[in-house]
């Protein structure tokens, strides 16, 4: 078991450990579709968990910029995912559990924002 993490913002947590859900997924896929549109999901993840902890450690003042591309990235990771599921890469269930918890990093980041006044 890895220290705690020195940087306990609740999205960065919630992001780290829905990146895990998403590389667990993909030793389930398929070979095309795991070098496919999983890959280009994972990627993105990567980036979102980036923007997470660089959003917590910034500035009160430079945050809204970070936050912005996050709420960007987030809802092409929807549409992603929702692609997926019409491909039936993924079950409808798998879909919709994948959905609520990216409805809920929307909602965090939407609300770090709102917090900010933005």
């Amino acid at each position: 078991q890895p220290p705690p993490d020195a940087i306990l913002a609740p999205l960065v947590h919630k992001t780290a450990q829905f990146y895990q859900t998403i590389y667990r997924l993909g030793n389930k896929l398929p070979k095309r579709d795991h070098f496919g549109i999983h890959r280009l999901i994972e990627k993105r993840f990567l980036l979102m968990l980036e923007l997470t902890i660089t959003a917590a450690l910034q500035n009160k003042t430079d945050k809204p910029p970070t936050l912005i591309k996050l709420r960007i990235i987030t809802e092409v990771v929807k549409h992603l995912i929702r692609n997926m599921a019409e491909l039936n890469i993924i079950t409808q269930k798998m879909y919709l559990s994948l959905e609520i918890d990216l409805q809920e990093l929307s909602k965090m980041t939407n609300g770090w924002l709102k917090y900010l006044n933005i």
